[in-house]
């Protein structure tokens, strides 16, 4: 039977029941990857996807020890993928329970100059009156677990609310702040603290929790020392020191361009 004649045997066998079966799979699996777009989990799902995809390919290629080896990987992958996932599933279900499963997401602002700005006069005021400050910016991979440990805002990037949150003896400033998107998703946020023998002695607890949330996922932080006022920036599990506000803004802008081009890739796939 050719290419043709075999498409023409399924039109004809289509019913409408089928596209709303069809639909409604599809709009399963979107809210799904919705759900756990926004974690670490997302990243190791797409490695599942892809040792699948290799078991496809060196199963009709011949290539029997590889195909062998992940053949016998992927089972054990999917269980631990089960166990990964808890707390996203755990997520979800709340989410069933309390009707918010259909809400929609939020979307990242676009006015890009506005928000270096804000950030700007934000680490230039914590610098300048030595508050220590602990930003941290959404990238590629998820910050959820970590968002989900703080106190939620979900609120506009103000220089005022950031200024406010960093202000010793505050009940949010002990911790980070994490900005998703062009919104400030929560403050008081506690991150992995790094063990990198390498770092400076001199280096404190904000530096070196920094350096640790870059090590595990890239995510990109900025940190003003509350001891000097310096500014500070981390990313890949390295340290850079005593930026100026022209590379603050640089980073900053760097920043959000890269998770607004992030989502467009996203949602244009």
């Amino acid at each position: 039977m050719s290419p043709i004649d075999l498409f023409w045997s399924i039109l004809r066998d289509f019913r409408l029941f089928d596209l709303f079966d069809i639909l409604l799979v599809s709009w399963v699996i979107y809210r799904v990857l919705l759900l756990i777009e926004g974690t670490r989990a997302f990243n190791l799902l797409k490695g599942l996807a892809i040792i699948f995809l290799l078991l496809i390919f060196t199963r009709d290629l011949d290539f029997h020890a590889v195909n062998w080896v992940l053949a016998n990987t992927l089972p054990t992958g999917f269980l631990a993928l089960v166990v990964i996932f808890q707390p996203e599933l755990r997520r979800a279900l709340e989410d069933i329970g309390r009707g918010t499963i259909l809400a929609d997401q939020f979307h990242p602002s676009e006015n890009i100059g506005e928000l270096v700005e804000e950030l700007a006069k934000t680490i230039e005021n914590c610098s300048k009156k030595r508050i220590g400050a602990l930003i941290v910016f959404e990238q590629d991979i998820g910050l959820k677990d970590f968002i989900d440990k703080g106190v939620p805002l979900h609120s506009h990037v103000t220089a005022e609310l950031l200024n406010t949150i960093f202000m010793p003896f505050t009940p949010l400033h002990d911790g980070a702040v994490i900005v998703k998107g062009g919104y400030i998703e929560a403050a008081s946020c506690f991150l992995p603290i790094s063990q990198n023998p390498d770092l400076a002695r001199e280096v404190g607890t904000r530096h070196r929790a920094a350096v640790g949330i870059t090590e595990i996922t890239d995510a990109l932080v900025l940190i003003v020392s509350e001891e000097t006022g310096t500014i500070s920036f981390a990313k890949g599990g390295k340290l850079i020191r005593d930026l100026t506000m022209d590379r603050v803004r640089d980073l900053v802008r760097g920043a959000f361009k890269r998770v607004i081009r992030g989502r467009r890739m996203f949602q244009l796939t």
